[in-house]
């Protein structure tokens, strides 16, 4: 009886053995793969989070432009709406004063306007077309050197006032430092002189008397 017992003591002591060594590998087994599975996970959060930065970059991004087009949507109405003002304003028409006589200092603008009344035929000769304002383009130092330069072309005793004397407001119309090209231009390059010189000017008559 007691051999029966010993056996069975021994028999449950190798089963126990047995099955500690067992459960432990499954244990080691179930660890390596909870560590790749946290790997995994930490590889897809990472990706979760690199997702979500590129969306709020997109994101932003996609406000940028929507400010920008609204914003090109409120400057085009503008732009029309200025468009159309101007075509139904009148035409300012500009006279070149001195369209061959280049000569260093800037461009002015200079408004006269004619008084007929109480002047001499001899002296409104050639000038009995004149209504309203004129405005002058010329090239001077200083706008006391435009003012004697028309004022002495066009005297107040001929019925002539000098109603303003300014810089030039024309867009992009500078003086060209090269005596034999035009000042009444850009300098461009020269294969674009040819085009240039067959491009009419818009709103500038000569006023050579």
């Amino acid at each position: 009886m007691t051999g029966m017992m010993l056996y069975f003591a021994l028999g449950l002591m190798v089963l126990t053995v047995l099955s500690n060594r067992y459960w432990r590998r499954q244990l080691v087994v179930t660890r390596i793969a909870m560590s790749k599975l946290k790997e995994k996970v930490e590889d897809v959060t990472k990706e979760v989070a690199d997702i979500a930065s590129d969306y709020a970059q997109l994101a932003q991004h996609q406000v940028e432009m929507e400010r920008r087009v609204q914003k090109a949507e409120v400057d085009m109405q503008a732009a029309i709406l200025e468009l159309d003002q101007k075509k139904a304003s009148a035409m300012q028409r500009y006279f070149v004063f001195d369209r061959n006589e280049p000569r260093p200092g800037r461009f002015w603008e200079v408004a006269v306007r004619c008084h007929p009344t109480g002047v001499s035929l001899s002296d409104q000769r050639g000038y009995r077309g004149w209504t309203g304002v004129r405005r002058y383009l010329l090239i001077a130092d200083g706008d006391r050197e435009a003012r004697e330069r028309v004022a002495a072309r066009y005297p107040r005793k001929a019925g002539f006032e000098i109603v303003e004397v300014a810089g030039c407001r024309l867009n992009g119309l500078t003086v060209n430092r090269i005596s034999e090209l035009s000042t009444f231009r850009k300098p461009g390059k020269p294969e674009d002189d040819g085009a240039a010189t067959a491009r009419p000017q818009r709103r500038v008559s000569s006023a050579q008397t």
